[in-house]
């Protein structure tokens, strides 16, 4: 994982070449690479309407490193976005928790632990990323279906928009207006901020402000949470996933994924609501599973070849 990286994206393969040389010189060879990056550098160069039966896809230039990068150390490199690292990432937790289950305790035939060994192949996961830029994965039996509810989510009109309630927001960069990225990106929540107060504020003060119960952070908080839940409405009704995995600093709240719980049941039955979680360590759930993905697909080479 690199926090600090160069903002020209044609100077970063030299970083991460620099960065893995001195891994690979410290620790050994290395058999693959796993990168993983923000939805923010996904390609929205078209209208929504017309990517509707495409996947999401990377920028160019980002589509070039991962070729940069086998280029040079001559081994293979998986580039994935953060949704889909964090949902791989959860599940080989989740099935490390269930594998202790198992050894820890004797199973019958009819156990819970048994049942939910046996339900682990049958999950259904969506991943949501809220950070610089949105992103929407979804899986099923382990494997990710590109389903384009899910592949242009964040940049799909925000659900039941009121400039009243939501405020006005400038045109997106697909060129499209009022988002869903526009409202749910970290840096929108600091604009919806600014457009109350007159005022700049970080994403980390402003939760620091809900703590405090100020009113304008709580205000802003409140609103954020409901558009996340109308944001969810449609992809959680067509998908029905059992998990709903949130990643990225606009989901770091400690108290989110119970008021976006609560803010969900306003619009769907209870029971429609997957279990929602947040991850742990969140700022290495990206590297985590990036690398997981890259393992995996560096096996598949190797018994295909």
């Amino acid at each position: 994982m690199v926090q600090r990286i160069p903002g020209d994206l044609a100077h970063l393969a030299q970083h991460l070449i620099t960065r893995i040389s001195s891994v690979s010189y410290r620790y050994g060879s290395i058999a693959a690479i796993g990168i993983s990056t923000s939805e923010f550098f996904s390609s929205h160069r078209q209208s929504v309407n017309n990517l509707t039966k495409q996947s999401q896809t990377h920028s160019p230039e980002l589509a070039q490193l991962p070729m940069n990068l086998i280029q040079h150390f001559k081994v293979d490199c998986s580039l994935v976005m953060h949704s889909h690292s964090a949902a791989i990432a959860c599940d080989a937790i989740s099935n490390a928790t269930t594998n202790a289950d198992l050894i820890e305790q004797p199973l019958s035939a009819d156990s819970s632990l048994d049942k939910r060994a046996r339900g682990l192949h049958k999950e259904a996961t969506l991943s949501v990323f809220l950070g610089d830029g949105c992103g929407m994965s979804f899986y099923k039996n382990n494997e990710q279906e590109h389903h384009p509810l899910s592949s242009h989510w964040a940049h799909s009109t925000l659900p039941n928009f009121q400039w009243l309630v939501d405020g006005l927001t400038p045109i997106c960069r697909c060129g499209n207006e009022a988002c869903i990225e526009q409202f749910l990106s970290a840096p929108s929540i600091e604009r919806q901020y600014h457009q109350v107060v007159l005022k700049d504020q970080t994403l980390t003060q402003i939760f620091s402000g809900v703590d405090q119960s100020e009113p304008h952070a709580s205000r802003i908080y409140r609103t954020y949470i409901d558009q996340l839940a109308r944001s969810l409405v449609n992809p959680i009704q067509q998908l029905q996933p059992t998990r709903l995995v949130l990643s990225g600093e606009a989901t770091t709240y400690p108290t989110l994924t119970a008021d976006l719980k609560v803010a969900l049941s306003r619009y769907i039955h209870v029971n429609e609501i997957p279990v929602i979680i947040h991850p742990k360590q969140d700022e290495f759930t990206f590297a985590r599973g990036a690398f997981l993905i890259a393992e995996k697909n560096h096996n598949n080479h190797l018994r295909s070849s």
